[in-house]
């Protein structure tokens, strides 16, 4: 025993010095393979979003929505609006008919309940 040991005592490890170096290649490892999976998945044919919306009155509410596709598929869109407690007014869904133009502009008057602050997209799927 050194003068050091006698006056501080003797520090044990309690984990095993490879271990964190292991533990990060297994993340470093697992990260790799999500992003390669995440890569290789099919991507939706088409995108949708809310363009604007119009709070027209306290009955109704108007969205206009912007889908783009990259294919003429035909879509199926679930809108709703919401009031300022954050509760569903009013909601419709509405066809989109397959198209040739990658950009496409459909809108959705909804018929609401109370006063609306918000239109909402919830959905656009083939159908």
């Amino acid at each position: 025993m050194t003068d050091l040991d006698a006056r501080y005592g003797r520090h044990r490890r309690s984990t095993p010095r490879w271990l964190w170096p292991a533990v990060a290649a297994v993340g470093v490892t697992l990260g790799v393979a999500w992003a390669a999976w995440a890569s290789w998945t099919d991507v939706a044919a088409h995108q949708a979003r809310v363009h604007s919306y119009q709070v027209v009155d306290d009955d109704t509410t108007k969205v206009d929505l912007e889908i783009f596709r990259d294919e003429p598929v035909a879509l199926t869109c679930r809108v709703f609006a919401q009031s300022e407690d954050k509760a569903v007014v009013g909601e419709k869904t509405v066809d989109v008919p397959a198209s040739d133009a990658e950009r496409v502009r459909v809108v959705v008057e909804i018929r609401t309940e109370r006063r609306a602050v918000t239109g909402v997209l919830d959905a656009c799927e083939e159908r």
